[in-house]
Order: C-alpha cells, then structure tokens, then sequence
C-alpha cells in the first residue's frame, strides 16, 4: 500500500526488468532477442534525468540470483516490469522477489498482458500501478508525481491503482501521434554479445522496431489491442539517425527489424532503402512480412540495401485455413512471395501455425506438401495458440476450445492451449512432430544448408537442431 501524500522518489533509481521465460515457453524461450520495447521506454525515463538500469532475465544463466543481486546493490525506488502474456509466470516471480527485499519499492507493470488483462494484473498484491498501452508519456507523469509527493493519481491517464480497497481505472490514454519523437533506445544498458537468434549470421546482433500499429485482421494477433490499427512508422531519416548510431557507437553487424509487418508502408521502405543504399553499411539485416507486400521493386531495393532474410507469415497452405484465420491473403501470393524472394537471393523463413480452425489431417498433408513445394530456408511451427486481446480468445472461449478449463491461460506456441481442429489432442500433437520432421530431416533440405553454411549458421544450425528434437520429443 502506497503512503499517501509522500516523496516516493528521493534518488531517482528507476530499474526496468525483462522477465525470465518459464518451463512452458521452450522452443521460443531459447532465442535471445534484446528486449527492444522496454529499452526504448528506458531511454525515455534517462532522458528526463533518472538513473536507470534494465536487467534481462532471459540471457542470465541463474536469474533469480542475479535479479536479487542488482536489487540489493542498485536499491531501485521504482521496478518496470514490461512482459507479453508468455511472461506471466516470471514477472510475477520477480515481483515477489522485489517486495521480498524491499516492501517500499514501487512495482509498475506494463506492455502487452497489462494492456489486454489490466484487471487481472492489478489484483496481484506486489503490482502498484499497472499501465494500459504505449507507456512513455504515462511513465514519466508517474515519475514526476513519486517526486512531488502528490498521491493524486487520478489525473494520470491509462493506469490501474488502488486506493484502499477500491479498485481506480483512469481515463483512457490516446496512442502517440507519430514515433519519431522517441529517443534513440538504450542499447548500452544490454550487453549484445548475450544476443542472437537461429537464423543471425554476424555479431553485434540487435533488433530494432521502426513502426507501430497494424490494419489486418489475423484473429490470432493482438497487436492491434496494443498499438491500434493506425499505422505509424519513422521517417526513412530518423531511422537512418539511428542506423548510423547503431554502427558507430555499437559496431553492429546484423540487424532484425521486429516490426510485426516491416512492409506496411512500401513507399517509406522504398526510401529507406535508397538511403541505406547510399550509405553502404556494413551489416545485413532481416524483417517480417506479409506475402502480399513484396513484388520485384521492393524487393531489389531491399536486396541491395543489405536485406539477408525475410519472414513471412504464411501461417498455412490450405486456403481454408487461412480464410479461418482472417489472413486475407491467398495461396498464391504466398508461392509468388517465395520465388521472387529467391529471384533477389534473399533467404525466406515461414511462421507456420498447425491446428487452425477447421483443420484436418488432410489440410494439414495439404500444408506440409505446399512447404516442400515453395521450399523456404527456415520454418517455425506453433500451435494455434489463443492469446489475451486477439479475436481468437474471445472465439476460443465462446466454443469451448480450451483443453485445461482450469487454466485456459496456460500459453506456450509449443505446448497445446487449444483444440479448434477436427482432429483429437493425441492426433494433433502427433501431426506437430510430423511437420517439423518431415520440413527439417529431408535429404534435399539438409543437402541444401550443408552446401550454404558459414561457420556462424553451421553453429546456429546445431543450436536450433538441438532446440527442435527436443520441441518434438518432450511431453507435449
């Protein structure tokens, strides 16, 4: 309980924390991507004159030990906890944790769960403030008022508190107009030699987000519960700023653009790309895309300003199951994506999704038959996976599609949440062995890397194999 009318923020030590991943989040819990949302709120609050530090506890070996550690030896006034729904279970670990050393220690959660369950997060006794959506501005007001000692929270807008024992929600706060007034995020907090992912060939390895917000409708996506549907995007110079940053201060030699659709904007991309062009950077970098954004334009640029990888969401090869989906895509586009993106020898991974609505034994055949046919260079396959704040959990729940009804928040790509299929649990599971098998352990596939691999993929290779069997041959 927080005293009111008190200076809460003597010292201006704020401490902003990336949650370890659980037992259930395997496969995706082993790849190490820099936490780039939390770092750029984190710039933020340096920015306005407060002593920051960000510990992430998915590249640390042991840690629960090291978070009490930095606790104990930083002595932060104020804890940011900024997580997805597949963090549920560490953050609220490491609130504990935080609670545990010091009772006085303000915990503020934030990002995509404590947008689309607020009311849930806030009923957790160690969460005093829980933030809704985009939290740069939202923060700072926070901040300000630890400082001045006004326990007036109301006038603050998208948080949850309580006072006493009645539960505050304030008025909802707008998304930010543009993102180009965002400062430059605080890599320097992370140590990026602890990042990389499975398809990185080069070190320093960072990721970078340019945009927000998304207009499709994928009823399995919750980005737009966080970011909206409008889209917003950096201008191509404000991204170079920060390129030519990334390279003189950071030396980096990859990066991953984690917009969830890099593509949204071809126009800004094509500009961006003329100017990566002109600059002539030594790194290569990677982004996510729909199929239906690429032609031959875009993707020449992207080739010759540096693109080594694209991921596509495919999702499927049965247009039934895309349909279900909401994709708004086709079959084609996705054939047409993958030759012209060998045509600019740029490598193409696919994000696949096994147990869509409807499916089948035979949509899946059909699936896995168009995989062998558009042949990418890497596949991810999950299970449908019913997410807080996406369409799909509002569906899931009305059919009664969740396997454990006493835990239809048990998330994890990798381990079944929910059946929306035709087919039976057992069926299922055995069909995501199948999938991976069948893609990964063909001779022409594995024929095909061994004649590509560098020394640095040849090493990612034998991670992600490792990674893989035991996605397959754990308890599903």
């Amino acid at each position: 309980m927080l005293v009111k009318d008190k200076v809460l923020v003597k010292d201006k030590k704020i401490l902003f924390i990336h949650p370890p991943t659980t037992v259930s989040y395997r496969i995706v819990g082993k790849l190490k991507y820099p936490p780039i949302g939390i770092t750029a709120l984190a710039s933020v609050v340096r920015d306005n004159g407060y002593q920051v530090k960000l510990f992430d506890g998915n590249v640390e070996k042991d840690p629960i030990k090291n978070i009490k550690k930095v606790l104990l030896e930083f002595k932060p006034e104020v804890v940011c906890l900024s997580y997805t729904s597949l963090l549920v279970d560490g953050a609220t670990d490491v609130a504990d944790i935080v609670k545990s050393i010091n009772p006085n220690t303000i915990v503020i959660c934030g990002g995509y769960h404590s947008t689309v369950r607020p009311h849930e997060v806030i009923q957790n006794k160690n969460y005093d403030f829980v933030v809704v959506g985009e939290g740069e501005i939202t923060m700072i007001e926070l901040l300000k008022q630890f400082e001045a000692g006004d326990s007036d929270y109301s006038k603050i807008k998208g948080i949850l508190y309580h006072e006493g024992d009645k539960l505050i929600r304030t008025e909802f706060r707008q998304l930010m107009p543009e993102v180009d007034s965002l400062p430059f995020p605080a890599y320097d907090l992370l140590d990026l030699d602890k990042y990389s992912s499975l398809a990185s060939t080069r070190k320093p390895y960072v990721t970078y987000i340019r945009s927000r917000g998304c207009p499709f409708n994928c009823n399995f996506c919750g980005v737009r519960s966080m970011f909206g549907r409008k889209y917003r995007s950096e201008s191509p110079e404000k991204t170079i700023e920060n390129l030519d940053t990334l390279v003189r201060d950071y030396n980096v030699k990859e990066i991953n653009f984690k917009d969830s659709d890099f593509l949204i904007n071809r126009r800004n991309v094509a500009d961006l790309c003329r100017l990566m062009i002109a600059k002539n950077y030594d790194f290569v970098w990677t982004c996510n895309s729909r199929v239906d954004r690429v032609d031959d334009e875009i993707l020449d640029l992207m080739s010759r300003a540096g693109c080594s990888l694209i991921t596509f969401g495919v999702e499927s090869g049965s247009q039934e199951i895309l349909d279900n989906l909401n994709k708004d895509a086709k079959i084609e586009q996705a054939v047409e994506a993958m030759r012209l993106t060998k045509k600019y020898k740029i490598k193409s991974a696919v994000d696949m999704i096994l147990g869509g609505i409807g499916e089948t034994t035979e949509t899946l055949d059909e699936t896995l038959k168009f995989l062998r046919d558009i042949d990418p260079d890497y596949a991810s396959f999950t299970y449908l996976t019913a997410f807080p704040g996406s369409d799909l959990y509002g569906q899931a729940i009305e059919n009664d599609w969740f396997i454990d009804k006493n835990d239809i928040n048990d998330y994890g790509y990798e381990k079944l949440q929910i059946n929306a299929t035709k087919m039976t649990d057992k069926e299922l599971s055995k069909a995501y062995r199948k999938a991976v098998t069948s893609f990964y352990f063909r001779p022409k596939y594995i024929f095909k890397r061994l004649m590509n691999l560098n020394f640095s993929e040849l090493k990612n290779s034998i991670s992600g194999l490792f990674i893989v069997l035991r996605g397959i041959f754990v308890k599903m």
